[in-house]
């Protein structure tokens, strides 16, 4: 007998909680669990990357749900779809908790995926009480690092040791290293062989903080043939392509892509990968990055000290140390077998706590012992 999985997210966009969803849907085992995807506020662009065949999709803005509250549109959405477990994720579908209470679901989960600003951006209060709410009604409560369980139990009040931590796994089928690729992206982009190719895919967004790599690769000095490749779109891009006009040195060198679907060919053209965000939980970017085999450079905060051991799968650098950023910067634009061994020591990272099949199999087992929980009290729906 399956087991039927509804999924509660904000939208399935771009980003790396979106990805992470899909890639779990189409990872488990299709004979044992089925899916639906439910989002508040809009599809998007990994929606598609759903079977539809296998994994029905509920859009509540299509529906014509458009309140800000989204409560009673989910309960009579669960009543429908009748689930047998609830998985909400981020603020953005926090709601889904009560809604899967008053709908009298046998297993509910919410799980935190990142933070919507700076982790030492104080949240608001309501918030706060809501998020505990929520973490009290759940049957299971989780987080995808050690440090984000940590800062949500600090926001909420809510027991740390009761927030299970499940780590993103990454498919290292689809992020694998390709010469072959590599050298016709670079082709495509006008990279030449000596030209030290600098990347990030990252939502253009201010948590992402591609401000400090813009100022950073403008500090590089004049005799290093360096490209700067950004994938992604967000509120920010006006912003960082003014940031790049003004400026001599970084005009013709820095290539905005927008939202795109070639991140696995993408990644093939650098020699190295950044990720300047001010607060993350697990980046899937990252992760993918590593198992592509570059070095990467990362600010040590959330859960990239989880996955990036300085020195030895990648470095790290303090939150907007444009400095340090920098210095990583030139140091590996000149030491090529520094560029190799750091990419070596990342696709180890990856294969020993980062596959995918050991994200899977977590979840898998989370959803199982669901099966036949004990429910607890259900509310009134009114």
């Amino acid at each position: 007998m399956t087991l039927r999985i509804m999924h509660v997210v904000n939208n399935l966009g771009k980003g790396g909680l979106e990805n992470g969803v899909v890639n779990l849907i189409n990872a488990m085992d299709a004979a044992r669990f089925e899916h639906v995807v439910c989002t508040i506020r809009g599809l998007g662009g990994n929606a598609d990357r759903l079977p539809q065949d296998r994994v029905q999709v509920v859009d509540l803005a299509g529906d014509g749900a458009h309140t800000r509250l989204q409560m009673p549109s989910l309960v009579r959405v669960m009543r429908r779809v009748k689930p047998d477990v609830v998985h909400s994720r981020n603020w953005g579908a926090i709601e889904a908790v009560l809604a899967a209470r008053c709908a009298r679901v046998g297993g509910v989960v919410h799980s935190e995926h990142g933070l919507e600003r700076s982790a030492a951006a104080r949240e608001p209060r309501r918030r706060s009480w809501v998020r505990r709410l929520a973490y009290e009604l759940a049957d299971r409560v989780l987080a995808v690092s050690d440090e984000l369980r940590l800062l949500c139990a600090e926001r909420t009040g809510y027991p740390a040791k009761k927030i299970q931590v499940i780590h993103n796994g990454v498919d290292r089928g689809r992020f694998a290293p390709d010469p072959e690729c590599r050298a016709r992206i670079r082709r495509e982009f006008g990279i030449g062989n000596d030209d030290f190719c600098v990347g990030s895919v990252a939502n253009l967004l201010p948590v992402k903080d591609h401000m400090t790599l813009l100022e950073a690769v403008n500090r590089l000095p004049q005799t290093i043939p360096w490209r700067l490749i950004l994938a992604g779109d967000g509120s920010e891009r006006a912003t960082l392509e003014r940031f790049v006009d003004e400026r001599t040195a970084l005009r013709g060198r820095v290539t905005f892509l927008g939202s795109t679907d070639r991140v696995p060919e993408i990644l093939q053209a650098f020699d190295a990968f950044v990720l300047a965000s001010l607060s993350e939980g697990i980046c899937n970017a990252l992760l993918e990055a590593m198992s592509t085999g570059l070095c990467v450079i990362a600010t040590d905060v959330g859960g990239n000290p989880e996955i990036v051991v300085h020195e030895r799968s990648g470095l790290l650098f303090p939150v907007r140390d444009v400095e340090r950023l920098t210095a990583h910067l030139q140091h590996l634009a000149e030491d090529a077998t520094l560029r190799q061994t750091l990419g070596d020591g990342a696709l180890r990272r990856v294969r020993d706590s980062f596959s995918m099949d050991s994200m899977v199999r977590a979840y898998e087992a989370l959803y199982e012992g669901l099966r036949s929980h004990s429910r607890l009290p259900a509310l009134s729906a009114g």
